[in-house]
C-alpha cells in the first residue's frame, strides 16, 4: 500500500493558503496601482445615492458626489532605487513599538553560523532566506514580539531537514529534478498561480528560487525515505479496524467537530497578562488572514503543533466545558478568540461539523434577496486611469477574477486590500439594493450571501462588491466510513507516528549546536 505522508511537503511549505500577496499578482498583470491612493481619499464611484440612504454614513464610507467625475490618470511614478538588503532580523527603521509589524527582507550578504548539525554548518544566510520564505508564503505578520520565535522555529525546521537529508544520503536515496518540478507545479496549481508568479513573489522578499527548491527537495526526500523504510511494515489488522469502528459508533449519536487548536501555556500566575496578550496577538494574526495551520505549527505549545494544530474529530462533551461551549457557537471556518481553560489559553478553529448519525438533512434553500431590504456590503476598488486601454482593462479583469476566487467571505476582503498595494477598501455597511445603480442592483440580486458580485468597471476602476450576510449553515450528518476507508485512515495515522519517531531518533543521536 503506497502512502504520501498526507502531503507533508505542501503542509510544511505552504500550509495550503495565503501564498500569493495580491501586489505580486497585480505586478504580474501589469496593473499600475499607485501606493499614494491608499493615503488619500478613495476615488469617487457612483455606487449609492447618498440622498436616499437613511441615517448617517459610516465614517469610512466616502460620500459620492451627485455627478462623479472620472479620476485623473496618475502620472507615472519614477521607480525608486532598490533598497539595500538588510539582515532578516532587522526591522523597518523607526518600527520600535511592541507588536508593530516589521518588514522582512532576506539578506544576500549575511554571514556567520546559525547552527552546526553533525559538522554541517547552517549559515545565517540560510536562516535569513528561510525566515523570509516563511513570511512570504505563510501570511503570518512578523512583529518585534514574535520575530525571534519565528526564527527559532524556522531554525529548528532547518536542523531537522539537515538530519533528514543526511539520513537519506546514508541510504543512497535521492529525488530527481522532474519530481521537484512536478511538486512545484502542484503547489502553484493549489494556490491558483503559476510557478513564475510564486518565484516572483518570494523574489520580492529577497528569497532565491534555489532556496525554495531546496526546501521542496528536502521534504520530498524525507517523504520518500519514510515510505521506503516503513511502508511495507505497517499492516492494519481486522481487529484494529473493528476497534476503531466501535469507537466511531460510540460517539455517533452526538454532534462532532473537526478541530484545530493553538495552546499557549501559563506556567506562572504572574505571566497571565503577558500570555493573554500573546494569545490575542496570535488570534489577530489569523483574523488578518494568516493560515491557522501555519500559525499553530509556529506558536502552539501543544503536541498537535506538529500537525498544524489538527486534533481531528471530537465528540460534543469530549473537551473541557469552556472549549466545548465555544465550539458549539462556531460555524465551519470560524476561529475563537483566546479561551482561558486549564493550563493556559486556547484558540480553536472549527474546520467542519457533523450532526448525529441518522439526522435528516434537507437541502438548504437560500432565500432570494429582498430588493427593499438592506444588505451589508463591502467594496474593493482597483483604481485605473480614466483613459485605460483595452489591454490594461483585460489585465485588470483577470486580476479581479483572481482576487474574487480567493474571497471566501467579507473577512477576507480587508487583508487582501492590505496586500494589494494601491487598492481601496470600503465598508459600505447596510445598503438598500434599490438605491444602487441598476446594473449593480441586478447583479447583486443574482449573488448569494457571502458571495462576490462579478467584477465590473466604472469611472474609478475595477470594482468588487461582496455581500456580508451569512448563508444558512449546511448540515451534514455523520456517516460511518467503510472498512476500507477506515483501514486507510489507520494506515496514515500509523505512518505519521513512525515518521515522528524516526525524526525524534535522528535528533536524539545527533550533535546539534545552536549559535
Amino acid at each position: 500500500m503506497s502512502y504520501r505522508l498526507n502531503m507533508i511537503m505542501r503542509t510544511l511549505c505552504l500550509a495550503g493558503a495565503a501564498f500569493a500577496p495580491m501586489a505580486a499578482l497585480a505586478q504580474d498583470a501589469g496593473i499600475p496601482l499607485q501606493p499614494g491612493l491608499l493615503s488619500g481619499a478613495p476615488a469617487a464611484v457612483d455606487l449609492v445615492d447618498p440622498a436616499s440612504v437613511m441615517g448617517e454614513p459610516a465614517a469610512d464610507v466616502p460620500a459620492a458626489p451627485d455627478m462623479p467625475t472620472p479620476p485623473e490618470a496618475p502620472a507615472p511614478a519614477a521607480a525608486p532605487p532598490p533598497a539595500p538588503a538588510a539582515p532578516v532580523t532587522q526591522a523597518e527603521p523607526g518600527a520600535g513599538k511592541p507588536g508593530e509589524r516589521v518588514n522582512i527582507i532576506a539578506s544576500q550578504t549575511s554571514t556567520g553560523v546559525a547552527a552546526i548539525v553533525n559538522d554541517f554548518v547552517i549559515s545565517n544566510y540560510d536562516l535569513d532566506q528561510r525566515t523570509a520564505l516563511f513570511v512570504a508564503t505563510s501570511g503570518v505578520r512578523p512583529t518585534r514580539d514574535n520575530l525571534a520565535q519565528i526564527r527559532a522555529q524556522v531554525l529548528r525546521s532547518l536542523e531537522d531537514e539537515v538530519l533528514e537529508l543526511q539520513e537519506a544520503k546514508k541510504h543512497k536515496l535521492t529525488v530527481a529534478k522532474n519530481e521537484v518540478d512536478k511538486a512545484l507545479q502542484n503547489i502553484a496549481e493549489d494556490n491558483k498561480l503559476t510557478v513564475d508568479q510564486i518565484l516572483n513573489t518570494i523574489g520580492q522578499a529577497g528569497v532565491s528560487a534555489t532556496t525554495f527548491r531546496q526546501q521542496v527537495t528536502a521534504q520530498l526526500t524525507w517523504q520518500k525515505l519514510v515510505s521506503a523504510r516503513y511502508g511495507s511494515d505497517i499492516a492494519i489488522s481486522d481487529a484494529q479496524v473493528d476497534e476503531a469502528m466501535q469507537r466511531l459508533k460510540l460517539g455517533s449519536d452526538k454532534p462532532q467537530f473537526l478541530v484545530g487548536e493553538i495552546f499557549v501555556a501559563v506556567d506562572r500566575p504572574e505571566d497571565e497578562a503577558n500570555i493573554r496578550a500573546s494569545a490575542e496577538q496570535i488570534a489577530n494574526q489569523i483574523m488578518q488572514g494568516a493560515p491557522f495551520q501555519t500559525v499553530a505549527g509556529q506558536f502552539s505549545q501543544s503536541p498537535s503543533a506538529a500537525d498544524g494544530g489538527d486534533i481531528g474529530w471530537v465528540v460534543q462533551g469530549q473537551l473541557a466545558d469552556e472549549l466545548d461551549h465555544a465550539l458549539s457557537e462556531l460555524r465551519p471556518g470560524q476561529t475563537t478568540a483566546p479561551i482561558r481553560a486549564e493550563g493556559g489559553f486556547y484558540v480553536l478553529q472549527l474546520r467542519d461539523r457533523r450532526e448525529p448519525i441518522g439526522t435528516k438533512v434537507t437541502p438548504t434553500q437560500t432565500a432570494a434577496l429582498d430588493p427593499d431590504a438592506p444588505v451589508p456590503l463591502e467594496r474593493l476598488l482597483i483604481p485605473l486611469p480614466a483613459a485605460a486601454d483595452a489591454m490594461l482593462k483585460e489585465r485588470a479583469m483577470a486580476l479581479g477574477n483572481n482576487v474574487k476566487g480567493q474571497i471566501r467571505s467579507c473577512a477576507d476582503l480587508q487583508p487582501i486590500a492590505k496586500q494589494l498595494q494601491g487598492s481601496v477598501y470600503t465598508k459600505l455597511g447596510d445598503t438598500n439594493p434599490k438605491d444602487l445603480d441598476p446594473v449593480l442592483r441586478d447583479a447583486l440580486l443574482k449573488t448569494g450571501p457571502g458571495e462576490v458580485v462579478p467584477p465590473f468597471f466604472d469611472l474609478a476602476g475595477l470594482e468588487l462588491i461582496v455581500r456580508c450576510d451569512m448563508a444558512p449553515p449546511k448540515l451534514v450528518a455523520f456517516e460511518l466510513p467503510s472498512r476500507e476507508q477506515l483501514q486507510q485512515q489507520l494506515f496514515v495515522q500509523q505512518m505519521g507516528i513512525y515518521a515522528k519517531s524516526y525524526l525524534r531518533d535522528l535528533r536524539r543521536d545527533a550533535v546539534v549546536e545552536t549559535r
